[in-house]
């Protein structure tokens, strides 16, 4: 997997000029127009650079070029005219026959989809072995089907935009090597979530509150664990700056103690082959106590809505629906303050620090939700209890008397049950 970037020697000559293409239906220019912004945001994160765009009207996708073989030709001649421009960029994904008809007609251009896209900013941006496992899966299981012999489907996929990941020479193997290697990285994965489930197991009997931090890609995940844990963890103007997720604790305004994750950015048509390979990773949300869902506020209202519906519908299809959720504007210093925010949302500025307290005391809210102030003596002849009781409960107060050690804390219901038989009024 390789560690930067290295932009293709066609991508090099051209200066990073990509040429953006998409279909547009009936009365969907605007919308389309948005998608394109996002797939130009995509290209600069993976050190590419938009050109021009093109937005065909089409009822329905081309089944052999999906824009059809008229406009096929304009773009291959705008680019023979340019000079300057060596990828294309689709934004939908393509079958492997559209992209072998697309390459045949647009000489001097790679032509790539979406996903290829995505899944190169993953391949640049994993830092962790699991991160790399998990990319790399995802890799190849979009590229097995696409494997169809011809030498330049294979070459293309060699390195640089739309073609990082495992590398021209497991690209270039059959499928039953795919397969064999696809088998032995899950099986690699599979051991290391062992391991997460071991850790979980332990942080769940500890009692510790845990938070997911959850949004749109460049939402502000990242700037603000950093600000709230000091995790200096990179936090870059770019989509998926960080893709490994990111665990750090946080006291809490009443002393409390929990954990926050900062998790992978959501994307509209999030690749499916990324959400299979990191399905161990993503499932931390199942387990997480609470959900701080992130949305840029400083974007229009339409916009902003879209990416809270794609992200909200990502958690549910996840399993994770029904978790407590805090919802959070960020970027409100930088915001339209004439579009209203929806009720009970917390406004704040992760990188300022605007409204941050106003979030903690509301973390603060949900931890200490159910807990119980109790007194609790435990006799000398069990002083290990004692352990046990700071580990498991926020304690208060603790004095060391004749009969023991009087303790008072304030409990959970798994602190409650553990330690009732200790309680005095």
């Amino acid at each position: 997997m390789p560690e930067n970037l290295n932009i293709t020697d066609e991508l090099q000559k051209g200066n990073g000029k990509a040429l953006l293409v998409a279909v547009s239906t009936v009365d969907e220019n605007e919308r389309t127009n948005r998608s394109l912004d996002e797939l130009a945001r995509l290209l600069e994160t993976a050190g590419g650079v938009e050109a021009a765009r093109v937005i065909q009207n089409r009822a329905t996708p081309d089944k052999a070029t999906y824009i059809g073989s008229g406009k096929v030709q304009e773009i291959a001649e705008f680019i023979k005219n340019d000079g300057d421009i060596s990828l294309v960029v689709f934004d939908n994904e393509l079958t492997p026959s559209q992209i072998a008809n697309l390459e045949r007609e647009i000489e001097g251009a790679r032509v790539i989809d979406r996903t290829m896209l995505i899944l190169d900013i993953f391949a640049l941006h994993a830092v962790t072995g699991e991160g790399k496992l998990q990319v790399e899966i995802a890799c190849l299981r979009y590229t097995a089907p696409r494997l169809t012999g011809r030498g330049k489907e294979l070459s293309r996929l060699g390195g640089g935009i739309g073609t990082r990941g495992p590398g021209e020479s497991k690209l270039e193997s059959d499928r039953r090597h795919i397969k064999r290697r696809i088998a032995a990285l899950s099986a690699e994965i599979e051991e290391i979530e062992r391991t997460r489930s071991v850790k979980r197991a332990t942080r769940m009997r500890s009692g510790v509150k845990t938070a997911a931090i959850i949004g749109y890609t460049n939402a502000g995940k990242s700037t603000l664990l950093n600000k709230l844990t000091d995790a200096g963890i990179l936090a870059e103007d770019k989509l998926f700056a960080t893709l490994d997720p990111t665990t750090r604790r946080l006291t809490l305004p009443s002393g409390a103690e929990m954990l926050l994750t900062d998790t992978v950015g959501f994307i509209d048509r999030l690749p499916t082959h990324l959400v299979k390979a990191f399905k161990s990773t993503l499932e931390e949300l199942k387990y997480a106590d609470f959900i701080i869902n992130i949305t840029d506020a400083s974007e229009d209202i339409d916009e902003r809505e879209r990416k809270r519906a794609v992200t909200l519908e990502l958690v549910s299809e996840l399993g994770a629906g029904d978790k407590p959720m805090l919802e959070v504007f960020n970027k409100c210093d930088i915001a339209n303050r004439e579009t209203p925010f929806p009720k009970g949302t917390i406004e704040i500025s992760a990188k300022s620090g605007i409204g941050t307290d106003e979030l903690l005391a509301r973390l603060d809210e949900l931890v200490s939700a159910g807990k119980k102030k109790m007194k609790l003596l435990v006799p000398h002849s069990e002083a290990g209890i004692v352990t046990d009781i700071y580990r498991l409960a926020t304690v208060l107060e603790c004095e060391y008397i004749a009969e023991g050690a009087l303790i008072t804390a304030e409990c959970d219901a798994r602190a409650q049950g553990t330690f009732g038989r200790f309680e005095v009024k």
